[in-house]
């Protein structure tokens, strides 16, 4: 019998999220796929050139993809950000009753949650009306994550939203966890049977990057590279921080990425006068990131000092761990234990620019057969714990 799978994401391809991966997969084994999404606009803002601001209809390999009309991000501030939520919505709950009403049935329907949860009410309408399997795959732990950036500090409310998340938790057939410390905030939702570990991965390209042979010599410039969001959650300030108060200068910090704080972090680099030190790059694709990571000697991770992220292992973590580089992280909780744990390069805890200045200035006493065993550290981690033929098996046995 044919198997029928719906998605609900408010992000797909051309956009980059790990969602396409698991389009693909389904798409490889013949599985029945249908993709419901708003028009691309992330990260920019804009809708992607060639994509109708009215919604379409389009394949992507065998899977069919439906375009929803959306109001775009624009400059990404509170008010075009609620919009574009609330219209994305709009579009989807419509849409679910002309799915329910016109469409052959989809046996289980997978919600990809990486913002407000208002996925959840069309997909759970949805089951109830059609008696589909709801598997939810949550990789933004509301509301704690909107606590952990500010942007609500009543407890009054984030108790309310908590009890919410409760109800929706108890109506999903299967919860996929991307952190195994998020079990401590399921485990009060949902019976812990219900969820599934079901980390992050690499791309094929970093995958099947072969170890590449680096001698490290601290008497060169050392190299750290830092890829992705350049946000508040990552707090790069306290990076910054850190450069200016190691005593060691024989080193440069690369940024390669976009963010809302990107602007105000090149401001302060400026006044720092350490523009010389730290260098800031547009985000690239996938390959000529490779590129930045085989330049690089060691790779940098971060984020803010709060208790949500301190149990978050951030996606980038898995992509070095593949590319085989070892790991300078300004992080605490699970992302520092794993570091700590596996020798996979050096960690302090997230917010201690003093400490992280000491890695720093460490960097010039460090061999290479020490460095050579933190490199395969890193990828032999990734192929026991979180290479994507394990993540594939998982979500097929679970359809």
């Amino acid at each position: 019998m044919e198997k029928r799978v719906l998605i609900f994401t408010n992000h797909f391809y051309p956009e980059y999220f790990k969602i396409n991966d698991v389009v693909d997969w389904f798409c490889s084994e013949n599985i029945n796929t249908s993709v419901v999404t708003s028009n691309p606009n992330y990260p920019k803002g804009k809708i992607f050139k060639g994509f109708s601001i009215f919604g379409s209809k389009k394949t992507y390999q065998i899977a069919t993809v439906y375009r929803l009309p959306i109001i775009p991000r624009g400059g990404g501030n509170k008010l075009t950000l609620s919009l574009n939520y609330l219209s994305y919505f709009i579009s989807l709950f419509l849409f679910t009753i002309w799915l329910i009403i016109i469409h052959k049935k989809y046996d289980t329907l997978l919600i990809h949650h990486t913002s407000p949860p208002l996925l959840f009410l069309p997909a759970l309408i949805y089951k109830k009306v059609k008696g589909a399997k709801v598997i939810l795959w949550d990789l933004d732990m509301w509301p704690h994550t909107l606590s952990s950036v500010g942007i609500i500090k009543s407890k009054g409310l984030i108790n309310f939203l908590e009890g919410l998340f409760k109800w929706f938790y108890k109506q999903f057939d299967h919860i996929l966890l991307g952190s195994e410390s998020f079990k401590e905030f399921a485990q009060k939702r949902v019976n812990l049977k219900k969820t599934l570990y079901f980390p992050n991965w690499a791309d094929l390209v970093f995958e099947s990057q072969k170890p590449i042979k680096r001698i490290f010599d601290p008497t060169k410039k050392v190299i750290i590279s830092y890829t992705g969001n350049i946000g508040q959650a990552q707090d790069l300030e306290s990076l910054v921080k850190a450069v200016k108060l190691s005593k060691n200068n024989n080193y440069e910090i690369r940024l390669i990425g976009d963010g809302r704080a990107k602007e105000s972090l090149k401001r302060i680099v400026l006044a720092e006068g350490l523009n010389d030190q730290i260098k800031f790059y547009d985000s690239v694709d996938s390959q000529s990131l490779l590129d930045f990571y085989m330049e690089s000697d060691f790779l940098y991770l971060s984020l803010n000092n709060s208790p949500l992220f301190s149990k978050t292992v951030p996606a980038k973590f898995q992509t070095y761990l593949a590319s085989g580089v070892p790991i300078i992280g300004l992080i605490s909780g699970e992302t520092n234990f794993l570091i700590k744990e596996n020798n996979l390069g050096f960690t302090t805890n997230a917010g201690d620019s003093i400490a992280l200045a000491k890695i720093f200035d460490s960097l010039s006493n460090i061999d290479d057969p020490q460095y050579q065993k933190m490199k395969s550290n890193c990828k032999d981690l990734y192929q026991s714990r979180f290479s994507s033929s394990l993540r594939k098996q998982e979500l097929l046995s679970l359809l």
